[in-house]
This record gives C-alpha cells, sequence and structure tokens, in this order.
C-alpha cells in the first residue's frame, strides 16, 4: 500500500489546491535556473563608519515589473542613502527605492511603461544602499530579501510571476572591533527602578580597568567586549575612566536620565492563535505605554521592526522587545498553539479479485481541534456513503483502487492517499528455473511455488503454455508446487487460478547456453623441411558455459595452443563447465626434398694448377632447386678453374629443403714434391746458429733452390729466428714448388712468481717476506738469484725448478733466472707489508640488549689483517672472540695474530631507549555526560626498539594508541615492541555526575487563563555551568528564568555546559475552574436613549465573588450578569466575573448607539377645546435628556409664552394652549424656539413656526 499525505487548510476546493500547489511547486524546481537572482554585496568596518551595500541581479531576463523589501537590524545598522541606480530601467531612480524609518525596511518598487520587459546584463546593478554603522564593536546585522512588510515579486509581460532566489540569505555586515581603544556605554532609569549602566570595552590592549570616584569603581574587563554594569544608579551625570594593559585611557561621561516604565499589553481584540498547526494565520498585537520617544519595537525571532502588530504566524513562541530612546527597554513573550491533527490509514483487506471492490480501510485521527467529543469528519473518495460526520475512526468496507480519504477538525484537513490493488485474490508466485544444462537440449526445469498474501483458496490450478500459446504437457502440481521438466529453452507463461477464480499470470524465461564451437585463432598446418617440426594450431571455444578443458590426441596435450607439429592428424575435443563437448581434427602435412646422387669431375694436371671441374648430379623432390652452395666461389650446379683439393656443396629447393655431399680434384702429372725438411732453431733467442736442409723429388731434369734470404742450395745455415721461402724449379712446364720454414727461438724459461707472503707484521723492520719462484725450462742448468742475496743452482732435467726466499723486506723484489750459464732473464715482484690487524666491520656482530637496562647483549669479532689464526682477550674475561651476557656500553678487546702482532680496538654496544608513553592531554578527553562511553585517550611512545608497537589495554578495550568510546574509569596501557620490552602508563577517564536540578513545586492553576510559574531553581551535576534548560525543545533559558505556562504536559530538558541533558517532563494541571462568560455576540445596536438587555451566560463550577461592569455608567443592574445598558453614545461594555478564588473571566461587547434624535413638535394647532390639537404639543424619545426652554413669538416678535425644564418623563408634553395672559390669542403664524440636551451631551436649538387656527 502506498500513503501520501497533504494537509491544508480546511475549504471546498481542496483538492484543486493540492494540485495547483504540487504543480506549482513542481514548475518552480524545474525552473530554478530561470529564476531572477538577487544577491547583496556586504562589507564591513568599523564602528561609525558608512559602508555601501550593491545589490546586483542575475538572470534578470523579460521582467515587467518587480518589488522587494531589504531588512535589517535598526540596533546596528541604519540606511541613509540610495545611489547608483540603474538608469537602463525606464523610470527607475532613486524614488523608487524607499527607506522606510517606521518599520526598518527599504522597499523597491518598479513598473515598465512600456508594458514589453527588460533585461539586465548579469552582475549588474540595480542600486546601491549605504548604511551608518551605529551598533557596538562585533555585532552583526543580517541584511536579506524578505516577504515583510511588501511580497517579493518579479512579473513578466504575460502576467506570470517569475520565481526569484537570494544567493546568500545569511548576508550580514559586522562592525569590526577596533584597534584603538574604544569605549560604548549605555544606561537606562525609570521611575519604578534605579538607574543602571553598562560600560564595554575593546581595542587597545586587554584586560581594562575601569576607575570612578562616584560610584566607587575598580573594576577589570579581562577580554574585548566584556562588560561591567553598574546598578541603583540615581539619575545624574558620572565620570568613568578606562585603562588599557598598557597604560592608554579614556574618560567617559554618562548621563542617566529619567523615564516611565515601558508597560507592554496584549491587544486581545488582535491577538489569536493560528487555526490549525500548519497554516501560518496566527497573529499578535500589542498595547504599549511609556518610555522615552522614540521607541523601538523588534520581534524575535521575526527579525521585524516598527510595527505592534504581525501576522501570518505559526504554533511557537514570540517575544517583542520595546527599547526607548534612553536604553530602557521592556520584553514580553507570546506563545501560540495549535494542536497537531495526526491521521493513518490501515489497510483491513485487499480487494479479493479483479472485478471485486471488497477492499476494507479504517481511518483514525487524533489531535488537532476536534469537534465536540473529540470526533473528526471523513470523507472517502470512493463509497462516500461510508463517510462519518463525527467519528474517531472511520471504516469503509467496498474500496480498491487508488483512492483517498479526507480527514477534518475545526481548522484542518488532513489528505491521505493510498492503493487497493485489484485482483489477484492476494495470490503471488515465485518461480525457480533450472537452465538447459545443453545447447539443444530439452531438461530445462520450472518450478512455481503459490502463496498468497492472505489465505490461499485451494484447491489451485496451474498450467503452463508457450509465449504463443502452445500448452506444455507434463507439468506436476503437488499441493501449491508445480513443476515442469524436461522442457526446451524459451519464454513461458504461468496461469494460476484458486478456488475462488481469482487468477494470475506470469512470464519467464529458460534459458540455455549458446551452443559450443570451436574456433581458431592462427593455424599453420605445413610443416617446413628445415627446421621441421614446426607446424601449429591456436584456437578457442565460444559458447557453451565456461570454464572449458581442452584434450588433445597429441601428447595428452590440455591446451588451446599446440606447436611443434609434424605431419599428421591431430584431434581436439572441447569440454565446457556442463559438461558439452565438441570435436574438430586438423590435418599437418610436410614437402619432400632434393638428393644427390653423384658428381662429374676434371683433375689438374700440374700441382698449384686451377684447371679442374666439377658438376654435382641431383635428383628434385616436391619443390625447385634454387640454391647452390659451394665452400669456395660459385652458384651453379658445376664450376670451374679449381685447384685439386676436396670440394662440398649444399643444394637447397624452394620449400626450404636441401641435401649435402663432398668430391675431390686430383693431379694426373708428374710434379715436384719437397721429399724431407731439416731444421735446427738458434740455441738462444737472438743467436743466428739456426739451419734448414730441404730435400725436393720429382719434376723434370735438375732442380734449382732459391730461398727468400738469397741462397740457392738446398741448405740454409747460419740464420736467425724467422720465417724463410723456397722456390723449388725444374725444366718442365708446370709450375715451381714454394713452400715456407719458420725457424724459432728456443723459449725462454717460462717463469711465475707464486705464494707472495708479506711480512710478519706490517713494520717496516719486518723482512721475514717470502716469494716462490717456479722455472718452466727444458735447459739443464738453471740458477736462480733473488734481490735478499739468496741463490740456488739446479742441474737435473726436470723441464720445472722452483725455489722460494724467505728473507724478502717489504717493497720492490727481483728473482734473475739464468740458464745453460747463457741465457739469463729476470722477474719484478712486490713483497706487500703485512695487513694491518684490525676489526673486519663485515663479520663484525653486535647483538643490542633485547630492552632497555637489560644484559642479554653480545659481540662477536673476527679479525681481518695480520695472520690468522687470532687469539682475542676481553678485559676480565677469558679469550674468545663472543662476549655475551652485556649491557650497554664500550668493550675493550685485544687480538694476536699467528706470528705474534698484536692489535687494540673497543666496541660500542648501545641498548635501546626505555619505552615511554605519553598521554596526549589535549587530545585525551574526559566523558563528557554522565553514563555517556565518548571518553578519549590518545598517546604516543617512545624509545624502544623500531617497528610496530603492540599495544595491551587494562580493561581489554582496544589495541591501538588511540582508544574513543570509552566509558569513565582507569585505563592501563602497556606498549610492546618488536622485542617484547614494555613500557607502561595509566590514565583516568572522568565522568560529570549525574545532573540534577531543583524546579518550581508544580501548583494547580487557579483559573482558565492562569499560567503556573514555572523554574529550575539550580542545576548541580554535569560538567557543570552554564546551566540552561528548554521546555518543549524550545529556545533555552537560564537557571532561575521564569516560563508561565498553561495547563499541559512539557518536556523539560536540562543542560549542562557539554550540552549534556537532564531529560523529565512536568505535568500542569487544568484549572480548579474552567471560569468563562459569554456575551453570545460581539455587537448590539440601539437607537440613541433606548436600552438593551445584555445577558452574560457563565459557565462556573465554584461560587462567584464579584460581578464588575466597565464601565457601570448606564447599566442598570450592575450587581447581576444580565442587565439593561442605555448608553447615550457608542460604548464598549466588559463584563469581569471574579469566582470565589480570584479566577477572573470576561467577555466584551460594543453598543452601537445610532443618533435619529426623536424631538417631534406640530406645525398646527386649533385651541378650540375639542380634545383634538388643543395644545402644542411636544413629543420626545428615550434620548432626549431635558428640554430646557421653550419660547414662542408671534409675527412681531413679541414672546407670547416662555417655559423651562419642561417634564417629558411621559414621553411627551402640552405646552403653549394658544393664549396670551389668559386672553385667546389671534390666528396666525407664530415662531418657537427650543433648546434640548440629548443623553448624549449634545443640545441642539430647534426652531420653526406653528399656525394657529380657530
Amino acid at each position: 500500500m502506498y500513503l501520501y499525505r497533504y494537509i491544508t487548510s480546511r475549504t471546498p476546493k481542496l483538492l484543486f489546491i493540492v494540485s495547483l500547489f504540487l504543480f506549482a511547486h513542481s514548475a518552480i524546481l524545474s525552473a530554478q535556473d530561470t529564476c531572477v537572482v538577487l544577491d547583496l554585496v556586504t562589507k564591513s568596518g568599523g564602528k561609525g563608519d558608512t559602508v555601501c551595500v550593491e545589490v546586483r541581479v542575475y538572470n534578470f531576463k523579460n521582467v515587467l515589473s518587480f518589488q522587494f523589501p531589504i531588512n535589517y537590524n535598526p540596533n546596528t545598522i541604519r540606511p541613509i542613502s540610495v545611489s547608483n541606480v540603474n538608469k537602463s530601467l525606464l523610470g527607475f531612480d532613486d524614488t523608487k527605492v524607499r527607506i522606510n524609518k517606521t518599520t526598518f525596511d527599504i522597499r523597491t518598487q518598479w513598473d515598465d511603461v512600456n508594458g514589453d520587459g527588460e533585461n539586465l546584463p548579469d552582475g549588474a546593478i540595480l542600486f546601491e544602499i549605504c548604511f551608518v554603522l551605529n551598533g557596538p564593536p562585533g555585532s552583526c546585522s543580517s541584511i536579506y530579501f524578505s516577504d515583510f512588510p511588501i511580497q517579493t515579486e518579479f512579473t513578466n509581460p504575460d502576467g506570470d510571476e517569475i520565481c526569484v532566489r537570494d544567493t546568500n540569505p545569511n548576508d550580514q555586515i559586522c562592525i569590526e572591533v577596533p584597534s584603538h581603544l574604544c569605549v560604548i556605554s549605555s544606561s537606562c532609569a525609570t521611575q519604578t527602578n534605579m538607574g543602571s549602566l553598562t560600560i564595554k570595552a575593546w581595542g587597545g590592549t586587554p584586560p581594562y580597568l575601569i576607575t570612578s570616584a562616584n560610584p566607587i569603581t575598580n573594576s577589570s574587563l579581562q577580554k574585548a567586549g566584556d562588560c561591567l554594569i553598574i546598578n541603583n544608579l540615581t539619575p545624574g551625570v558620572y565620570d568613568f575612566k578606562i585603562t588599557d594593559a598598557v597604560g592608554k585611557d579614556t574618560i567617559i561621561m554618562v548621563n542617566i536620565m529619567m523615564g516611565s516604565d515601558i508597560v507592554i499589553t496584549n491587544d486581545i481584540n488582535y491577538t489569536a492563535n493560528p487555526i490549525c498547526y500548519n497554516i501560518r494565520n496566527g497573529r499578535i498585537g500589542i498595547n504599549y505605554i511609556g518610555g522615552a520617544e522614540p521607541l523601538l519595537i523588534a520581534w524575535s525571532p521575526l527579525n521585524i521592526y516598527g510595527v505592534d502588530k504581525v501576522s501570518g504566524l505559526g504554533p511557537g513562541k514570540y517575544t517583542v522587545t520595546v527599547t526607548d530612546s534612553l536604553g530602557c527597554m521592556a520584553s514580553k513573550d507570546f506563545v501560540l498553539r495549535a494542536d497537531t491533527l495526526f491521521s493513518k490509514v490501515t489497510i483491513d483487506k485487499y480487494p479479493s479479485c479483479a472485478g471485486i471492490c471488497d477492499g476494507q480501510v479504517t481511518a483514525m485521527a487524533s489531535g488537532g481541534d476536534p469537534f465536540i467529543g473529540g470526533n473528526y469528519e471523513f470523507y472517502w473518495s470512493f463509497n462516500t456513503k461510508r463517510n462519518c460526520i463525527r467519528a474517531k475512526s472511520c471504516t469503509n468496507d467496498s474500496i480498491c483502487g487508488d483512492q483517498f480519504v479526507l480527514i477534518k477538525d475545526r481548522g484542518c484537513t488532513d489528505t491521505i492517499f493510498f492503493s487497493l490493488p485489484f485482483g489477484t485474490g492476494n495470490l503471488q508466485d515465485s518461480i525457480v528455473v533450472d537452465s538447459v544444462r545443453c545447447f539443444g537440449e530439452a531438461n530445462g526445469v520450472a518450478h512455481v511455488f503459490v502463496s498468497s498474501k492472505a489465505t490461499l483458496n485451494t484447491p489451485i490450478q496451474v498450467t503452463m503454455q508457450t509465449i504463443s500459446g502452445n500448452a506444455i504437457p507434463g507439468g506436476v502440481l503437488n499441493g501449491t508446487e508445480y513443476t515442469s521438466s524436461m522442457v526446451r529453452a524459451g519464454k513461458y507463461v504461468i496461469t494460476i487460478m484458486d478456488a475462488a477464480g481469482c487468477s494470475i499470470l506470469d512470464t519467464f524465461d529458460i534459458f540455455e547456453p549458446d551452443s559450443l564451437e570451436i574456433i581458431e585463432n592462427a593455424l599453420d598446418t605445413t610443416a617446413s623441411c628445415n627446421p621441421g617440426n614446426d607446424a601449429f594450431i591456436d584456437l578457442r571455444a565460444f559458447g557453451g558455459t565456461q570454464p572449458y578443458t581442452y584434450q588433445w590426441n597429441f601428447m595428452a596435450k590440455t591446451t588451446p595452443r599446440i606447436v611443434g607439429l609434424s605431419a599428421g592428424t591431430y584431434t581436439v575435443t572441447v569440454t565446457d563447465a556442463h559438461g558439452c563437448t565438441q570435436s574438430k581434427s586438423y590435418t599437418v602435412s610436410a614437402p619432400t626434398g632434393p638428393k644427390i646422387i653423384g658428381f662429374n669431375n676434371t683433375n689438374v694436371f700440374c700441382p698449384g694448377d686451377s684447371s679442374g671441374c666439377v658438376e654435382v648430379l641431383y635428383n628434385l623432390g616436391t619443390g625447385t632447386v634454387n640454391t647452390f652452395m659451394w665452400n669456395v666461389p660459385g652458384n651453379n650446379p658445376r664450376i670451374c678453374n679449381l685447384p685439386s683439393g676436396k670440394y662440398t656443396i649444399r643444394i637447397e629447393d624452394s620449400n626450404g629443403c636441401f641435401d649435402t655431399a663432398s668430391t675431390t680434384i686430383n693431379f694426373s702429372g708428374n710434379g715436384i714434391r719437397i721429399d724431407s725438411a731439416t731444421i735446427r732453431n738458434p740455441s738462444c733467442p737472438g743467436k743466428s746458429d739456426g739451419f734448414i736442409i730441404v730435400t725436393a723429388q720429382g719434376g723434370n731434369g735438375l732442380l734449382t733452390y732459391k730461398w727468400s734470404n738469397n741462397i740457392t742450395s738446398q741448405v740454409n745455415v747460419n740464420i736467425k729466428a724467422g720465417t724463410y721461402t723456397v722456390t723449388i724449379d725444374d725444366i718442365g712446364g708446370c709450375p715451381p714448388v714454394i713452400d715456407s720454414f719458420t725457424l724459432i727461438d728456443r723459449p725462454k724459461p717460462t717463469m711465475q712468481v707464486s705464494g707472495l707472503q708479506p711480512t710478519s707484521c706490517s713494520a717496516i723492520t719486518s723482512c721475514d717476506g717470502q716469494a716462490q719462484i717456479e722455472v718452466f725450462t727444458s735447459d739443464t742448468i738453471v740458477t736462480i738469484t733473488w734481490s735478499s742475496g739468496e741463490q740456488k743452482q739446479y742441474f737435473n732435467r726436470q723441464n720445472s725448478y722452483k725455489d722460494t726466499a724467505r728473507l724478502l723486506c717489504s717493497g720492490r723484489q727481483y728473482a734473475i733466472v739464468s740458464v745453460n750459464n747463457l741465457c739469463s732473464d729476470t722477474v719484478y715482484f712486490d713483497i706487500l707489508p703485512a695487513v694491518p690487524i684490525s676489526i673486519d666491520s663485515s663479520r663484525l656482530t653486535i647483538i643490542p640488549p633485547k630492552c632497555y637496562k637489560f644484559t642479554d647483549g653480545s659481540v662477536s669479532v673476527a679479525a681481518k689483517g695480520g695472520t690468522g689464526p687470532y687469539t682475542y682477550m676481553w678485559e676480565n674475561n677469558p679469550p674468545s672472540p663472543i662476549l655475551s651476557g652485556i649491557g650497554d656500553g664500550y668493550y675493550k678487546v685485544t687480538i694476536r695474530d699467528a706470528k705474534g702482532c698484536i692489535f687494540l680496538d673497543s666496541v660500542r654496544v648501545r641498548q635501546p631507549d626505555s619505552i615511554k608513553i605519553q598521554v596526549i592531554l589535549g587530545s585525551t578527553l574526559d566523558v563528557s555526560c554522565f553514563g555517556k562511553q565518548d571518553g578519549r585517550i590518545a598517546t604516543t611512545w617512545t624509545g624502544g626498539n623500531k617497528g610496530k608497537g603492540q599495544f595491551v589495554w587494562n580493561p581489554n578495550v582496544g589495541q591501538d594508541s588511540v582508544l574513543t568510546g570509552l566509558a569513565a574509569g582507569t585505563y592501563t596501557l602497556v606498549v610492546f615492541d618488536t622485542n617484547l620490552c614494555s613500557g607502561t602508563v595509566q590514565h583516568t577517564i572522568n565522568e560529570p555526575p549525574k545532573i540534577s536540578a531543583t524546579i518550581t513545586p508544580i501548583d494547580t492553576p487557579a483559573c482558565t487563563n492562569d499560567q503556573f510559574v514555572f523554574s529550575v531553581l539550580n542545576a548541580t551535576g554535569g560538567a557543570g555551568p552554564q546551566y540552561r534548560y528548554t521546555i518543549q525543545d524550545g529556545p533555552p533559558n537560564q537557571i532561575g528564568d521564569e516560563v508561565p505556562l498553561f495547563s499541559g504536559i512539557y518536556s523539560i530538558k536540562i543542560y549542562d555546559k557539554n550540552n549534556c541533558v537532564l531529560d523529565t517532563s512536568i505535568v500542569v494541571p487544568d484549572p480548579i475552574n474552567n471560569l468563562s462568560v459569554d456575551f453570545g455576540k460581539e455587537t448590539e445596536t440601539i437607537q440613541l436613549g433606548d436600552s438593551v438587555l445584555l445577558r452574560g451566560i457563565v459557565n462556573s463550577t465554584t461560587l462567584l465573588d464579584s460581578i464588575i461592569w466597565t464601565p457601570i455608567q448606564f447599566v442598570s443592574t450592575s450587581t447581576q450578569t444580565t442587565s439593561f445598558v442605555n448608553p447615550p453614545r457608542n460604548q464598549m461594555y466588559v463584563l469581569t466575573v471574579v469566582d470565589e478564588n480570584g479566577c477572573t473571566a470576561s467577555d466584551k461587547i460594543s453598543i452601537i448607539v445610532e443618533n435619529n434624535r426623536r424631538f417631534y413638535v406640530p406645525n398646527i394647532i386649533s385651541p378650540n377645546n375639542d380634545g383634538t390639537n388643543d395644545h402644542f404639543k411636544i413629543s420626545v424619545g428615550p434620548d432626549v435628556e431635558e428640554i430646557s426652554l421653550l419660547q414662542i413669538y408671534d409675527r412681531w416678535g413679541g414672546l407670547v409664552y416662555s417655559n423651562s425644564y419642561l417634564d417629558i418623563s411621559a414621553g411627551e408634553v402640552n405646552t403653549w394652549n394658544g393664549r396670551f395672559k389668559d386672553q385667546p390669542c389671534n390666528p396666525g403664524v407664530y415662531a418657537y424656539i427650543a433648546s434640548v440636551k440629548f443623553r448624549d451631551g449634545f443640545v441642539l436649538q430647534y426652531r420653526g413656526d406653528i399656525t394657529l387656527i380657530r
């Protein structure tokens, strides 16, 4: 069910108003970007400064007219002038912007005289208004656009209203605090109160010292803006000196003048509560007297000034303050009340089926202003015969669809919209579908579960068909569950009907996966000859249900890509997550390569001849041979101009297949050939005692020899090491034989110095360095001489000789090696001084103590330099490279190497700092209110070992350095570092005590309009002063403030400075006597002189003590509540009754006196004693009080009759009888004059004539 609520005032056009409001509201929301935007560009300044505020407009398009007010606080700022008026608007000048000094507002109005609308650019200045800043420093005045006292309105040429927005409704003009010393004072004195004055200081350097001799004053203000109040002063002039902290001072003179008390009373003829809690039609009026003119009236929280009546008010508290020119003020609070109308709708029963409107709804109401007996009116939108004129609830038992009900009290109307959906008998279903497993299969299942939002009418029927209407057989109904199996994919319709004939339709889909397919990403199904086995297949699966698995018939592969394929057939099977499969095969082929079957060769005749040829013979494969690669230049199947030798060829066809083979070209003649050669190398390097002897065979005739060193015989002697070429020729036609031979110097002894050992110690006097030389030579006599003078000679043939020197000093040294006492060579080398002993930092291990002041540290040292092994001696400890069980400090170690060299050093072991935990007081908070869990402890820790700390709290309320949401209590934190070293801190979270308060004892009001004066007399506990309290969540009151309350239940909340609250309530009982008096009407109209009966109907449960008529004049029975009154002029009568408890009640009625003055005289008399018109008879009404004089004159002005203070008690009086001095007067015309006084005090002179006949 859906409920929508609109609450409006009572009107027969309710629905129209609701829909119009909704439309208008929607239109404004959707058109906000078309609204005219008003912007106030505010400034601030010092007291007494003048600042000018620009009024800017945006989106000012097609505007025909506008009006709007600007409101401000006259206590802070005062407008003085208008300037910079935008002349682009025809007829807009500074007369269109008026400063109203009575209601303290600025009103702007303009109409386009052309009637076609005007435009202004965005940001255009409409006008500027300048203000004098007259308030105290630090004060601010809101300045804003409003709807008081005139409505803000912009229109276009079509007559439509344009929406308006204020860019910042919170604009302010503030008075800056001066830097120089500034003092402001105010004072007040009345006839009933002694004078008081207030002094405030700003600027300079606080604190401020205030001194005076009269009254004796020596007080200080601690900060700028603080005030000093001095009371009980008689009217007069007082001097005060104000000095700031650096000695700057000023003297002010305060004149306290006497004024009259300001008295504010409620204008009961105007003040009225709103008729409905959500309608702002309440109003308040006041009467006030006293004070020194001019007076300023201020209404809060309305921010309205200068008026004694305000309207358009909703329920709430309003305060009016009247301030006079002397600074005296008086305030009065008003509370407007209107109870909220609460209403709701409950659905008792939904309509059973479509077309049967048998739903039932009950509407209920409470609150508001009910009719007599606490009843309301209910009006249904459907089946109006069920309307209820006076009831607390109303039931409509034949309703359905989208409807509403109107609920009315005396002043408010609440509309609730609701929906009763038609027609399913409250049937509802839930369908669970098992999809088809593989594409094209018929194994889907539909499960239908039937229920009802009410009571299910069984048995039920369920049918299933395709979307095209074909029935699906085989469904099984089991109570309220229907199952249809072996169904193909598709869209289906379920129809459910209960035993009452109600039915619903529902549609659903049975899905199937897409067809499982195999798609090739890339293929190469032809293997090459070279390198071969390089075909591949790369594919992927599509459709079905992921994930997929792959299975090949090739090496049990399970990937979608296989490589390294040779010729053959390859099959893959893809299986999806549901077990659906798809297979596919691929064939890989390979080409046949060429084959070399032999060679066709041509041999050479002479050595060195290049007349040979080679031709390769081969069979083709499946490709064409296009490449011939020989091991000599040439790329054809036959190559020539070849010398004798071996030749290799590789042939390759267009498929990359190849074959390789070799053949040899031989000699066919008797060429020259070298048979042997004897060579002897020089005996020593550089000597010329080597020789070469060559022997050749073959050729024709005598052979000739020629060497490259010009020797022409077979024997070439006395030659040095080097390469020598010989050319041997004959007399035949073949080219000569050329060959080369190389003599080499005998190898120098190879010398290798090793085993260099520095001197034992690093001292320069140490010459026990060692070196070993190894000489490699085939010579038999080897002599080795060292730079230290050591020498040794070896005579045996062993190819390798070793010798060791043991007396070498550090620095550049050498060894001379001689062989066979002929050849010698020198090798140089360096003997390093001993490496100084030191501690090897790379192997130095310092394990500090785990925690502060622990002695579980250790040091492990290893020496370098010198000669190992080393011994390590620690002070007062046995020899060892490891020193353990130590704490913070320096530890000396003596290191001795194997050669007795000594090195002294020390190792610094540092302990971690102690763990220090600090509670961050600025971030640590006590519990704000008693019983709350909003305490906070923030800590930081230092020291210990690096790394993340572990926080252990007791009690266990967290594992972090900061805890929040804490209750009051003591908390202990232990912080462990990575080595489990710990530090401890303890902190106590305090909480304020419970707030307790003393309130005014509840008393029962004696009278109807009596108010119980409530106050919170004192408060203790909590977070302490300043305490304050609220009533009904209204504005805060200070402790001791008294608030008058009518009878009722009130929520009382008492707050401390932390806004902790003591929540309670009070009940002000109904008054003892609901005393009332009612005339039953507001006015009564009478004729002057008439009287009217006024009946005051009194309602009282106690005896009356007094009956008071005001005024009492012209009241016939002033001791009764029913009396005649005959006022001589318009008069309001107030009847006040006082019961025995002193309660009063009153009602008023206005008597309107119409002055139709009733004074009647005849215009003819016939004094003949016939009983008709024998006298000048005057008739009067009750409005005539007296006729003080009547005179009648003849036509010559002679007085013929005179009488005074005639007796008119009978309403008429006979006067002149037509006789003068007892003699009949002659017929004729006579004149009369009468002086008549009426009851309203008016005296009129009536003149006229009268005809006398006989």
